[in-house]
């Protein structure tokens, strides 16, 4: 696998190119989440994915697991919810991409209550065949000390 990121004469994509259909990848991703069309939200994850997520069981491994912990745990909305990708940065070479970002969560809940929240995510991503694939998504929040 290589990890270079840089372009060479051999390089036949630049790495802007790659970095656009990653961060493309990724935009389908949230909107998917956002939308709450299930189906589509792990599209583009590789099935033995190792997911690492804000909650319980804060581990997933592959899809199969993830998409059955999703039902679990994602809130109902009313309407399409809020989950914004921020300040998202992208490294990408041949076969190989990083990218990190914040993501801007929300909704409404069915008993009118509002919600939001700030995460941040990392994706590790690898290309295979010739489509790039989420083989690792890590989410999490900070613990916010109280103040004494």
């Amino acid at each position: 696998m290589s990890t270079h990121v840089s372009r060479t004469e051999s390089t036949h994509v630049s790495r802007t190119e790659e970095e656009i259909k990653v961060r493309a990848l990724l935009e389908a991703w949230a909107r998917a989440t956002r939308e709450e069309r299930l189906d589509d939200v792990l599209t583009d994850h590789a099935k033995d994915v190792l997911i690492y997520d804000v909650l319980p069981p804060m581990k997933y491994e592959g899809t199969a697991a993830y998409r059955k912990g999703w039902d679990e745990w994602q809130p109902d909305t009313q309407g399409e919810g809020q989950f914004d990708l921020q300040d998202l940065a992208i490294v990408a070479g041949e076969d190989l991409a990083f990218a990190h970002c914040f993501i801007k969560c929300g909704g409404t809940l069915p008993n009118g209550t509002t919600f939001d929240d700030l995460v941040r995510a990392t994706f590790c991503l690898t290309k295979a065949t010739g489509s790039w694939k989420v083989a690792h998504q890590h989410v999490s929040k900070p613990f916010q000390m109280p103040k004494a």
